[in-house]
């Protein structure tokens, strides 16, 4: 039996995004949401190199205005909800454990690696949560951009263009003075 995931590409606020995903009856699942195409392959890499001796998996380029109108709908500040299912295709069994806990932490409230590591289960492990975080395959959904420092500094966020993200994001949902997207791929000539 062969698996059909789609994968699609759209410009955003936040740059150009990739999207692994699968459609069924009970809606859209997305395992894959990021802003580099080369995390993108890797992920595919590493789902067909899992499923050698389970099914086949086929990935298709297939676009879709579900995903994309709510993810840009999010960015403008009109969702406050990504009522996507998701899916780990990759990761650790903690590092699973640490994403589905980012999960329920609610729009607009932000909280530390510390209780983060904390409600998982991790009291102590507050790097290694940092560090699983830092892999998170699906982001806005899995929301990682609401896990800061106990100081209330943001972290390392990978630092440059990423931490804007995660300033804008932060700003976006707390309705606080929103600065700029730390791109502008609205305009048509970017590509």
């Amino acid at each position: 039996m062969v698996r059909y995931i789609n994968e699609t590409e759209f410009i955003t606020k936040i740059g150009l995004l990739y999207c692994l995903w699968e459609e069924s009856a009970d809606g859209i699942t997305v395992f894959f949401l990021g802003r580099g195409k080369n995390a993108s392959c890797e992920v595919i890499k590493k789902v067909k190199n899992n499923c050698k001796f389970l099914d086949r998996i086929s990935v298709t380029g297939r676009k879709s205005k579900d995903i994309e109108n709510k993810i840009n709908g999010y960015l403008d500040g009109r969702i406050k909800n990504l009522d996507f299912k998701i899916g780990f295709l990759t990761g650790t069994p903690f590092q699973k454990k640490i994403w589905n806990t980012a999960v329920s932490i609610p729009y607009g409230k932000t909280i530390s690696y510390k209780e983060l590591a904390g409600l998982a289960g991790y009291r102590k492990a507050w790097r290694a949560a940092g560090s699983a975080l830092k892999e998170n395959p699906i982001i806005l959904i899995v929301p990682c951009h609401r896990v800061i420092k106990s100081n209330g500094d943001f972290g390392r966020f990978g630092g440059g263009e990423k931490l804007r993200v995660k300033e804008f994001l932060i700003g976006l949902e707390k309705k606080s003075k929103i600065k700029e997207p730390p791109c502008d791929y609205s305009r048509n000539d970017v590509r």
